[in-house]
C-alpha cells in the first residue's frame, strides 16, 4: 500500500534541510565576504601608507621612535645619552628630521615589514642611519642644545661635578659655560650616535618563533582566500536540493543572497570600530605601558582608517547581493501573482 503522505512528507524534510543550508549560507558568506577582502587589503603595505598621511601620523611618529630610542642603546652608550628620555629623543628627532625624511623612514619600514610577511625578506627593520647621520653634524649640536636648555638650571654641586666628568649631569649650566663646553657636546653627540644601532629589528629576533608565527598566519591568509568556496558550495547545495523550477530558483537564491548582503553591507561600511576594538584589546597588553596617549590616540586613528578602507570593497559587494537579492525576490513575487491573475483570468473565462 502506498502511503500518500510520503511525498509531502519529503518535501518538507527537503525544505528544512535546504533551510538550514541557506542559514549556513548566510553566516559563511559574511565571514567569507569579510575574510577575503581584508586578506586582499590587509597586506598591501600602500594602504597603511595612505592611512598615515591622511591620519597626519608623522606629526606624532617622533615620539614613537623616541620610546624605541630609549630602550634601545648600546651598552657603550655615553652617560648624556642613557639619561635622555624618550621625550628628549622625541625634541631631537623633531629638530633633526624634516617631516619628509620621517615619512620616508616610516614608510620603507612599513614596506619591509609587508616584506617580510609577503615571504620576499629574512627580516624588517627601521633604518636609524638618517639620525645618526644628523645627529654628528650642526643640526644635531644646535638640537642637544635645546635640549639641555629645556633642562633645570644646574645646581652648584651638578656644575661641579660637570667640571671633572662632563656629560655625567644633564642640566641646563650658565650660558658662558654652555658656550665653553659646546666642543665637548659635539664630540659626546658623535658618541651618541655611534652608540644608536644603524637598524632596530621591528619583530622578535627569535628565529624559530618567526618561522612559527609566519607560517600560522600563511594558513590563515590561505583560509581566508579559500573562505568563498565554503557559501559556494551550499548554494550549490541549495540548488541540488531545492530548487525544481525557475521561480523556486529566484526565491531560494534571492533570499539567501538578500539575508547575506544587507548585514554584509552594514559590516563593510560601518563596521571599522568594531573590529578595531577588538583588536585593541588583543594587541593593547603586548604593546609598552609608556606609550604616549596622543600616539595611541593616534594609532587607534590610524586603524580605524585602515580597517575602513580594507571593508569598504566588503560593503559594496554586500550592496550588490543585497540588490541581486532583493531583485529576485521581487521577480519571484510578480511571476506569483501573475500565475494568480492568469489563473483566475482562466476560472473566470469557464464560467462564462
Amino acid at each position: 500500500m502506498v502511503n500518500k503522505n510520503s511525498p509531502a512528507i519529503s518535501s518538507i524534510f527537503t525544505n528544512i534541510i535546504a533551510v538550514i543550508f541557506t542559514i549556513l549560507f548566510v553566516i559563511s558568506a559574511l565571514i567569507a565576504l569579510i575574510a577575503f577582502n581584508v586578506e586582499r587589503q590587509a597586506f598591501n603595505p600602500a594602504i597603511y601608507k595612505r592611512t598615515l598621511v591622511n591620519e597626519n601620523f608623522y606629526q606624532q611618529f617622533p615620539a614613537l621612535m623616541g620610546n624605541v630610542l630609549s630602550k634601545n642603546l648600546g651598552n657603550n652608550a655615553p652617560p648624556f645619552a642613557k639619561q635622555m628620555s624618550a621625550n628628549d629623543w622625541k625634541i631631537l628627532i623633531e629638530n633633526l628630521l624634516p617631516p619628509e625624511q620621517l615619512r620616508a623612514m616610516t614608510e620603507d619600514a612599513i614596506t619591509q615589514f609587508f616584506a617580510y610577511v609577503n615571504g620576499e625578506i629574512q627580516t624588517p627593520y627601521i633604518s636609524f642611519a638618517p639620525l645618526k647621520q644628523s645627529l654628528a653634524s650642526s643640526n644635531g649640536l644646535n638640537a642637544a642644545l635645546t635640549i639641555i636648555r629645556s633642562r633645570p638650571d644646574c645646581t652648584i654641586q651638578q656644575l661641579a661635578r660637570m667640571l671633572t666628568s662632563f656629560g655625567q649631569e644633564l642640566c641646563n649650566p650658565p650660558a658662558q659655560m654652555l658656550e665653553l663646553t659646546t666642543p665637548f657636546i659635539q664630540a659626546l653627540l658623535k658618541e651618541v650616535a655611534a652608540a644608536i644601532p644603524d637598524q632596530v629589528a621591528l619583530i622578535s629576533t627569535d628565529a624559530a618563533a618567526q618561522q612559527s608565527s609566519l607560517k600560522t598566519l600563511n594558513v590563515l591568509r590561505l583560509a581566508m582566500r579559500l573562505s568563498p568556496l565554503i557559501p559556494l558550495a551550499l548554494l550549490f547545495a541549495i540548488t541540488l536540493i531545492a530548487v525544481r523550477t525557475f521561480k523556486s530558483w529566484l526565491n531560494w537564491w534571492g533570499w539567501s543572497l538578500l539575508l547575506t548582503g544587507l548585514p554584509g553591507a552594514i559590516i563593510g561600511f560601518g563596521g571599522a570600530p568594531f573590529f578595531r576594538t577588538i583588536m585593541d584589546r588583543a594587541v593593547s597588553k603586548r604593546l609598552p605601558a609608556d606609550i604616549p596617549l596622543e600616539l595611541m590616540d593616534t594609532i587607534r586613528k590610524v586603524v580605524d582608517s585602515a580597517l575602513r578602507e580594507m571593508l569598504k570593497p566588503a560593503g559594496w559587494e554586500g550592496l550588490f547581493l543585497f540588490a541581486a537579492g532583493l531583485a529576485m525576490v521581487l521577480l519571484s513575487s510578480y511571476l506569483t501573482n501573475h500565475e494568480k491573475i492568469s489563473a483566475s483570468e482562466a476560472i473566470t473565462k469557464i464560467f462564462r
